[in-house]
């Protein structure tokens, strides 16, 4: 199973990834960054990071702040990774001189202003319910394949009320 999505630490990734990332372009141009293959390779892998950290954030965190452009974040990801031979060093120049800033500002202010305690119990509930949700999907699909109640209470920790009730 999945570790449980942690908001605050992916938000913390994010912020490390983009000063690892400014650090490395600091006074330099596009030309000098594209010249030193090994720092932009180091830039492309922590935009890649900021991609897999925001893909991580719970959905209810990504729907409280619109204002962040998450999914065009994650399909840029998706493009390093699965679309590497397309990267243009101009594309990736833009998003050091024009996305990062703005993003950085908005997961340091979520960091500042987010009650984590309150929001860890909610993301607590969050993560048990879709734990739940999939213990119910895999017994559906155990009791329509013959297992006997019993066997899915064992198996799923499901209440055999709970898995009567399936259909």
């Amino acid at each position: 199973m999945r570790e449980k999505v942690r908001d605050k630490e992916r938000l913390q990734h994010i912020i490390e990834a983009i000063d690892c990332i400014l650090n490395f372009a600091e006074g330099k141009t596009l030309e000098e960054i594209s010249a030193d293959k090994l720092k932009y390779y180091g830039i492309v892998k922590n935009i890649e990071i900021i991609g897999e950290a925001s893909y991580n954030l719970t959905q209810a965190f990504i729907n409280q702040h619109p204002e962040t452009p998450w999914t065009f974040i994650k399909k840029m990801r998706h493009v390093l990774v699965h679309d590497y031979y397309q990267i243009k060093a101009n594309e990736i120049w833009k998003v050091i001189k024009e996305d990062l800033h703005p993003l950085r500002e908005q997961a340091t202010r979520y960091l500042s202003e987010t009650n984590w305690e309150e929001w860890e119990k909610n993301e607590q509930v969050i993560y048990e319910s879709a734990v739940h949700k999939n213990l119910i999907q895999t017994a559906t699909r155990m009791k329509s394949l013959g297992y006997e109640t019993n066997e899915i209470c064992k198996i799923t920790g499901l209440s055999k009320d709970e898995i009567e009730g399936l259909s």
